[in-house]
């Protein structure tokens, strides 16, 4: 602050200015004139300090003319004018300022050093009376609003909260809809890549006779049987690394080797068909003897290439497209129930893990002649079980293997 030798304020508009100032506002005017004689006049040009953070408090300033700003760096906490004080608490302290103030545009300050005040206050009660007012009064406030502050960060963290949970809940659902991978890579790029893979299983399977059963139940029985079944399918494709790719009616369509390629897949859709079938032998049995409907189911796989993406604006959906599907399906139509129906293709990929039974060339509509076979069951030196149906641990040390291989030579899904 630049000190004025020459006062510009005369003594009656100091007076006037005192009076505005909250802590003087119950001040005789004597006192007030008395006062006047020991403040010091001084100028500030635009952005020139007053004092700075961490700077030892030792005077209080009333603005006489002008404005300024109370701020940490660039950040501002809050502006004065004319007629405001600033660093009263410097009058009982000495403690270091906790922000600095500056000029806004050119402003005159009233300083009033603490070593000036002291000397007053042994006089003029009026005077402490006044300053223990408006610390009073700043104190309440200065709790009002950090009672706001805190029941603000409340709600901030409330509401921050809210949003990572419905993040959460959107994750959940969209990886509920779509491969990891994918659904990482639509959240990353808002988009994603359809791609062609050269070794992928297709397995279909029906449930024969569930929909002219249906015809006969209610809605909400239709509903309760698929949830049951599909739901039994859905964990066994989450236990051999498989993605569910739809259900159609009573119709459900899987894949392995997708999105992320792998050697492994053929071996590892065999295995999930068998236990599928499984799972439908074993809800048979505990329901004999009950009125409750159960059915068989028809199961058909294929190998081969194909391209995979993601179709749809609002509502994504991850398919499978080629002539490996399609060939699939007809594994599926041409089979018979309770057992796992093979092409030619993915018998080979298979035999060595695998005891099957060669059906022939079977005419496939759209397909003319092709090899099939049914799968009966895992070899005896990998399965767990005497029906070859449980595999054992060798076999999935091979699956280990054959996958570790599989990530060498291929690059992950979101990467491509």
């Amino acid at each position: 602050m630049n000190i004025v030798t020459r006062p510009s304020v005369t003594k009656e508009e100091r007076i006037a200015i005192l009076k505005k100032v909250e802590i003087f506002s119950t001040t005789d005017e004597k006192i007030l004139g008395d006062l006047t004689d020991s403040l010091i006049e001084g100028t500030l040009r635009p952005e020139q300090a007053v004092f700075h953070k961490g700077d030892q408090g030792r005077a209080m300033y009333i603005i006489a003319d002008g404005a300024v700003k109370i701020h940490d760096k660039s950040y501002v906490f809050a502006v004065l004018r004319k007629g405001q004080v600033f660093g009263e608490y410097s009058m009982l302290d000495t403690e270091a300022r906790s922000a600095s103030v500056s000029a806004i545009v050119h402003t005159r300050l009233l300083k009033l050093t603490q070593d000036v005040f002291y000397k007053i206050m042994m006089d003029q009660i009026d005077i402490v009376r006044g300053i223990l007012n408006v610390l009073i009064k700043r104190s309440r406030r200065q709790n009002y609003f950090e009672e706001k502050l805190a029941e603000s960060n409340r709600l901030i963290q409330q509401k921050t909260q809210q949003l990572k949970e419905e993040k959460a809940k959107s994750d959940e659902l969209l990886l509920n809809i779509l491969p990891e991978e994918i659904a990482e890579e639509l959240k990353r790029k808002g988009r994603s890549e359809a791609r062609s893979y050269e070794l992928v299983s297709v397995l279909f399977a029906d449930i024969k006779g569930f929909t002219s059963s249906s015809e006969k139940m209610s809605a909400t029985d239709v509903v309760k049987h698929l949830e049951y079944y599909f739901t039994g399918f859905d964990e066994i494709m989450e236990k051999y690394c498989l993605e569910k790719i739809k259900t159609i009616g009573d119709a459900y369509m899987a894949a392995g080797g997708i999105p992320q390629p792998n050697e492994s897949n053929p071996i590892e859709m065999v295995c999930a068909a068998l236990e599928m079938q499984g799972f439908m032998n074993k809800h048979k049995e505990e329901k004999a003897g009950s009125d409750e409907l159960c059915w068989e189911l028809r199961l058909g796989i294929n190998t081969g290439p194909l391209v995979a993406g993601v179709i749809g604006k609002n509502k994504f959906a991850y398919d499978v497209w080629g002539d490996t599907v399609n060939t699939a399906s007809r594994m599926e139509s041409n089979g018979e129930v309770n057992r796992v129906n093979v092409s030619g293709v993915t018998y080979e990929l298979i035999k060595a893990y695998f005891e099957c039974d060669y059906r022939g060339k079977i005419n496939a509509k759209g397909k003319g002649e092709v090899d099939m076979y049914f799968v009966d069951r895992l070899k005896p030196e990998f399965a767990e079980d005497a029906e070859g149906t449980v595999p054992n641990e060798e076999f999935f040390g091979k699956i280990r293997e054959m996958r570790e291989e599989s990530e060498k030579t291929h690059t992950p899904a979101n990467e491509s």
